[in-house]
């Protein structure tokens, strides 16, 4: 019996996506910072489409979204560095304190470079082609529709959860557990956006708002590790910036608060309602992309 048509066009949509991280992958040390942020994005996004198969498919999904988060890794540092000298100038500490500060990311910097190989873009490369052809082989037949209506809606649930636990306990390590939720569901309602444009776009875009706060949020939160671990920082300078840093956090928190009970006041069973209804008589039927990879690509994985 054939599956359902979001199934496969959402697959299509994971194909693509791990395909795009593939030909974007930073082939030098010196990468834009641009570059190398919008490859994460394009890698958190394959996550999230994954994650709408990991029910239906299992352990292949499990696998793929494993390989992906290695992937990801790669090139983790060089997007930390980038964020922490961009919240660095924003933050405009005394001199002498972001001074220190830059000359550390200086360091780190080279030192990333100096194990940048072109071996690890190579493998990086070949490892997210062989995804993508594995992700073609995925067997969808019994995936029907209902089954990706159950896993945004599974998403919705445990970002909701985790936003009550984070919030309630004011803990940073539960809002940024709470960001990668709502980092895969702007992406879920982002592939379903077909099936009611208006409502499913505009939803995804105030969570990608949610996103950035939360980000923002974790960013300072890296920062001062980072100042504190590898900046050689006096008492007093460590104090003074660590005031600044939470004067920043808590607006950061208070913004992301107000925003995650707007987006999460509907109730999960509602929301999967909704969702439900808009997939089963959808404005746009979804169409399956076809993606073919240039011929050098396909002979590489081979």
């Amino acid at each position: 019996m054939a599956g359902g048509k979001w199934p496969r066009y959402c697959r299509s949509l994971l194909v693509a996506s791990v395909g795009s991280a593939a030909k974007a992958f930073p082939s030098r040390p010196d990468q834009a910072p641009e570059g190398v942020h919008d490859l994460r994005k394009t890698l958190k996004e394959a996550r999230a489409l994954t994650r709408l198969f990991l029910k239906s498919v299992g352990e292949p999904a499990r696998v793929t979204i494993a390989a992906l988060a290695s992937v990801r890794r790669r090139v983790g540092r060089a997007r930390d560095l980038d964020v922490m000298e961009q919240r660095l100038g924003r933050l405009a500490p005394p001199v002498e304190i972001a001074k220190r500060i830059a000359e550390a990311i200086v360091r780190e910097r080279s030192a990333a470079r100096r194990a940048h190989t072109g071996f690890g873009t190579s493998a990086s490369r070949t490892q997210l082609r062989a995804i993508a052809k594995r992700l073609e082989a995925w067997e969808l037949d019994s995936v029907r529709d209902g089954d990706i209506v159950d896993a945004v809606a599974r998403t919705y649930r445990q970002a909701r959860r985790r936003g009550r636990l984070a919030f309630e306990a004011d803990d940073p390590a539960a809002l940024h557990a709470l960001r990668s939720r709502v980092v895969d569901l702007r992406y879920q309602l982002a592939a379903l956006a077909p099936a009611w444009p208006a409502a499913l776009t505009a939803q995804a875009e105030e969570l990608n708002e949610l996103r950035d706060t939360l980000g923002a949020f974790n960013d300072l939160r890296v920062l001062a590790r980072f100042a504190s671990e590898r900046c050689g920082l006096s008492p007093e300078a460590m104090s003074a910036l660590a005031e600044r840093l939470e004067a920043k956090q808590k607006k950061l928190r208070r913004r992301a608060e107000l925003e995650f009970n707007r987006l999460f006041a509907e109730a999960p069973n509602a929301f999967a309602e909704r969702l439900a209804a808009y997939v089963k008589s959808p404005m746009e039927a979804p169409a399956v992309r076809i993606v073919k990879m240039p011929r050098r690509e396909r002979q590489n994985t081979d």
